[in-house]
């Protein structure tokens, strides 16, 4: 599934959209060094995968967990798709969030041979539920996440487009982001850009 999001993120990038990365690479993070059986399994099973011809054009790398979370704080460019067991992307992902200011910007997914699930690396947030100052914005990516599983590139680099035009903007940023905008009017905002 990485090489796969890895070809539809060039995909995208072949066509047109704005990025730091000029070709698909992929790192599995594991901690195969200590726990040999299960992470030695998983290193295994993605190497295996990637090696398929329909993914030769792809970089693959190798980092271990712990030396990955530092790593990702000091040079998070180095990175352009990410696999790992679900424990480790949670952590990464709610670390990366704090790079870029706010959990409430990082979609996510948790993904398998049959099945992708978008959703936003917070979870579901209850403690705001209800008060309109919820950050949509990773929902929203999320939502190109699952347009590019479905094959619909366009429409993903569109989402994307947009979500930052909005941001770059800064005319609706929600509380996390030091805005004053509700939830409701982040939503407005993305839709009328569409």
């Amino acid at each position: 599934m990485a090489g796969d999001i890895a070809v539809r993120r060039q995909k995208i990038r072949d066509g047109g959209a704005t990025s730091i990365h000029t070709s698909p690479l992929v790192t599995i993070t594991h901690k195969s060094n200590v726990l040999s059986q299960t992470d030695g399994l998983f290193r295994e099973a993605a190497r295996a995968a990637l090696e398929l011809p329909e993914y030769s054009h792809i970089t693959v790398e190798e980092q271990i967990v712990d030396s990955m979370v530092y790593k990702l704080f000091r040079q998070p460019s180095a990175y352009d798709v990410i696999v790992a067991p679900n424990l480790y992307g949670d952590l990464l992902s709610d670390g990366a969030a704090a790079l870029v200011g706010s959990l409430g910007l990082v979609p996510s997914a948790n993904v398998s041979d049959n099945f992708a699930i978008g959703e936003p690396c917070h979870g579901s947030a209850p403690d705001i539920m209800g008060k309109g100052i919820a950050n949509p914005i990773a929902t929203m990516r999320s939502v190109g996440l699952m347009l590019e599983f479905l094959g619909e590139d366009h429409a993903a680099e569109k989402v994307y487009r947009v979500v930052d035009e909005s941001l770059g903007e800064g005319k609706f940023l929600s509380p996390d982001l030091g805005g004053k905008a509700s939830t409701e009017e982040v939503i407005e905002d993305v839709l009328r850009r569409l």
